[in-house]
Formats: C-alpha cells, structure tokens, sequence
C-alpha cells in the first residue's frame, strides 16, 4: 500500500496524516485504507496490556447468591448466539433472531425447553400476531463507481422500515450534504440525486442526528435516496432507524454505513470534479402479518403477590448484548430459584420471555400484560434484565480499545419510587456497578409495555449495541455472574417492601420513554 496516498478524513475534517490523498481514479484507494492506516499507528505506538478490572463486587457480597454461576449463563448465551449464526449461515440479508422468524422460535423453544428441564411450573408458548410489523429485506447494497471499477461499501445495512429502489437498484450521482441542517440543505438541488448524510451519534445507535435530518431530506428535497455516514468507530454494519415520531421514514430507500466506508465515499466526492455515481440497492418488505412469541414460567411463593423478571429474546445480527445476555441472566436466576425452597420465596415469580421488540420497543410485554390483567393487578413490581455485560471502549482513532471497566448501565426506576431508587443504589454499592449519577424516571427498554406495573432495571447502549461488532468474544463469565447476582440481591431487597410500598409513584403520571418522548424528538428538529 502506497502510504503517501493515505489520508484520514470524517466529516468533521479530521487532518490528513499521511500526506497528499489518492485521486478518485486511483485504483490504488480503497474503503480499508483507513483502518490499515490507524491499524499501522496502533502497533508503531502501541502496547497491549490487560490491567484489572477496577469495578469489583464488595467482599461481603461473595457468599451470596453463589449458585448463579457465570459459566452456565455463557454456556445459555453462547447457545442463543449460534442460533443467530444459523440465521447468517442461511443466507439471510438481516440475519439474527429476528423478530416473528424461524431463529426468533427456535431460540424461544430453547428457553422453554430448559425452564422444562428445571422444573418450573406452567411453563408454556404463548403466541400472538406481530404488534406493528416486521421489515425485511430481501436486498441492501451500495457501491461506488471509481473509475471504472464499482467499489463495495460493505458496511450497507437497511434494519428498519425503508423506501425501495426498483429492482436492480438506483444508479445515480451522490452529494454530500453535511449534518443535512437547513442551512446545509439550502441551495442544493437534488433531485436525481443520492444524498449521503453525516450522522452524528449521541447515546446509542438509534438516537442521532439523522433522525431529524433524514426526515427533512426525505419531505423538502427531491433526493432519490440517503447514505447514512455513522459516526461510529469501526467499519460495522449498524441497526440504526429512522423514525420520525408519527411513522418511519420511508418515503424514500436509505442505507446505513461504517465510519470507514462513510470516509471513503467521502474522499471520492472530494476529488471528483462532477458526482460519483452510487449504486443503492434496498429491496424488501415490511410484513405486518406473522406471529411471536413469549416464554412463561412461573414459580410460586407465600402470598398472592408477583415479581415478574422479564428480557425479550429478539434481536439483530448475533445479538449478544441486546439482547442475549439479558435472557441469559434472566434463565440462570430462574434456574437458580427454582433450587429454593418454595417457603422461602416470599412472592411469585414470573419469569416472560418476551418476542417481537425490535420494531415496537413493547410488543410481547404489552400483549403479556393485555392477556393477563389479573397477574398484573397483583404484581409489585417488574425487574428487566436488558443489554448486560459490554466491556466499555475508548475511540482511538476510529478504533475499539477495551478499557478495564464495564460500561455503563443505565438504570430506570420508572415511577421514581425513592424505595426502589434506595434498593437499586445500594445493588450498584455492593456489586461495584459501573453507572451514571442519573436514575431515568421512566420505561426503558421491552417493560414500555408493562405501564400499569411499576418497573424498575438497568441498560446498556454503547459502541456493540445494535452492531455487527458485536461478538461473543467480548463477553467474561465472571461479568455476567457478577450482574445476576447484583439483580438476585435487587430482588431480596425489593422484597422487603409492601405491595403498598412499591406500588407508589413519586413522579406525576407516566412519562414515556426517553427515546421516543416528544421533547427529545423536538430536540432533534435543529439538527
């Protein structure tokens, strides 16, 4: 590779730093040129080590819970992600144990058998239509003419709803419209055109700037087509949507790429004296007839009261952290309570297993909660177990360097109970949490459907959320232990209170979650 031809750019304008960059014409660029080049900076100025982690559980807290073991939880989520690996191996163009598919069952029927094999009472399927729908691409794919090669941008991912382009696909030229803001925007003709957006990220790959953007691109212009350029490190696929608050944006086909297949594009329309021609491919469908599923158990206590632990099993790609690590802790506690002896559980426990999230955020927990009213009349209090286990990252130079510490979860009391608040603070003291000084007072996650029940949990994004560089390698089995048994101890404390106790608000009403409230979705508009 001709290292005088590298340059390093984003849409922020990062500096070249490897001289002069290639012409458009040069066959000698390529989409890994980047990579390659951060690749050689890392190991000329680079070590590896491996200091310890420093969020470690408090002593006293060993002994307990210590039949949840990590290594059973690994062996149930390295089982959930081969199921997805199947769905890949098969050839689908979104693969994964997606929502109403073959994967999505089969790892449903996994659950339900092991719930079967320990025991648990009234363990069953429960089947329902897809409450919104599901999209399914059936062709995504976008390359870059150069010359006259049609280089691949293999990063091209379509997860959510999308315009189609004809069958083959469009053939046009490009424009870069920066952030795509008004004043970006003003001027630019672009019809005929595809437009390729600079996307900048704030908390997890579907809370972006692109939310605001896209929409304005796809309603006040002509554009035939938008390029997501995500500001993310690496050069993954991403499951981003694009979702305008009263329906998607699918008015027009769109496409999600890497940091580093963004970069390249970019450099080609910089040298390019007229457009580049992009060919975009999004064939597909959103289906809205189908079914899901949900996994129930049960194990009964001492009084008519319920605690319901709940994780929902869908998810993209190997969808390790969201949401294969949830269901697997989920699956140890149910193994592990199913060990004690019934006299000493003071409540039910119910364990959903909830299908059908990724397009609604609620689809199984609110058709668990619609078909069973009188469990939820009597139940105390929801704890959901979502996105559990990253390893936090730092950004160096558009590379993932793993740091010593776990990422943040998140945690949500949703009806800001300063009781549920106390027992939460004082799981995150004892097991050495990693959290922001902020409990959001308001669903997070697949419980958006159990609104009548107060609920109560952690939640990780970060940069493996939703992304093929998402992986099982990235996951310890003492991390996973060491999370199950923070959420055991937060159940024991939930237990010590009333019915009455945990039940009360202290927030007004019911805020919907952040992520799909008016005010941050009016926070987007400037963008």
């Amino acid at each position: 590779m001709n290292m005088s031809k590298i340059a390093l750019v984003s849409g922020v304008g990062l500096v070249a730093l490897f001289g002069s960059i290639a012409t458009a014409d040069d066959s000698g660029l390529s989409p890994n040129d980047f990579s390659e080049a951060t690749k050689g900076l890392h190991e000329k100025y680079y070590l590896t080590i491996e200091p310890s982690d420093v969020s470690r559980a408090e002593p006293s807290s060993e002994g307990a819970f210590a039949g949840i073991d990590g290594t059973n939880i690994f062996e149930y989520l390295r089982a959930l992600t081969d199921i997805s690996l199947e769905s890949k191996a098969n050839g689908d163009v979104l693969w994964g144990r997606v929502q109403g598919g073959p994967y999505e069952r089969k790892a449903s029927e996994y659950v339900k058998a092991k719930f079967d094999e320990w025991n648990l009472e009234n363990v069953r399927l429960e089947e329902f239509p897809l409450s919104r729908g599901v999209w399914e691409p059936s062709a995504v794919s976008t390359s870059v003419r150069v010359g006259k090669e049609h280089i691949e941008l293999t990063s091209a991912a379509t997860a959510y709803a999308s315009g189609t382009t004809p069958k083959g696909g469009l053939s046009l030229p490009i424009e870069y419209v920066g952030l795509g803001s008004p004043t970006e925007l003003r001027g630019k003709d672009l019809e005929g055109k595809i437009a390729l957006l600079y996307v900048r990220v704030f908390d997890g790959v579907l809370m972006h700037t692109g939310l605001a953007a896209a929409n304005r691109i796809a309603n006040e212009t002509e554009a035939a087509g938008i390029v997501l350029w995500m500001d993310l490190p690496g050069n993954a696929q991403h499951a981003t949507q694009l979702w305008a608050g009263d329906g998607w944006v699918d008015s027009v086909p769109w496409v999600s790429i890497g940091f580093e297949d963004g970069a390249y594009l970019r450099q080609i329309i910089d040298q390019s004296e007229t457009p580049p021609t992009v060919s975009l491919v999004v064939e597909g469908e959103f289906r809205t007839e189908g079914t899901s599923q949900n996994v129930i158990a049960e194990l009964p206590g001492t009084t008519d009261e319920n605690l319901i632990v709940t994780a929902h099993i869908d998810g993209f790609w190997e969808a390790v952290l969201d949401n294969g690590t949830g269901v697997a802790a989920l699956m140890e506690m149910a193994r592990y309570y199913a060990s004690v002896p019934q006299k000493e559980r003071k409540r039910n426990l119910i364990f959903v297993v909830a299908g059908d999230h990724e397009t609604s955020g609620h689809g199984g927990s609110l058709v668990y909660a619609q078909r069973h009213p009188e469990v939820v009349a009597r139940t105390a209090l929801v704890v959901q177990l979502e996105h559990l286990g990253s390893p936090d990252f730092s950004n160096s130079l558009n590379t993932l360097q793993v740091t010593n510490v776990q990422s943040a979860l998140k945690p949500f009391v949703s009806h800001g109970n300063h009781e549920v608040v106390q027992a939460l603070s004082d799981t995150v003291s004892r097991y050495g949490l990693v959290v922001p000084n902020q409990v959001v007072t308001a669903t997070m996650g697949d419980v958006d459907g159990f609104k009548e029940v107060p609920s109560v949990g952690f939640i990780q994004t970060g940069q493996l959320y939703h992304s093929t560089m998402d992986g099982l390698h990235w996951y310890k089995p003492e991390h996973l232990e060491r999370l199950t048994r923070a959420h055991a101890y937060l159940l024991s404390e939930l237990n010590q209170h009333s019915f009455t106790e945990l039940r009360q608000k202290s927030v007004s009403g019911d805020l919907p979650a952040p992520y799909s409230s008016p005010d941050l979705l009016g926070l987007w508009r400037p963008w």
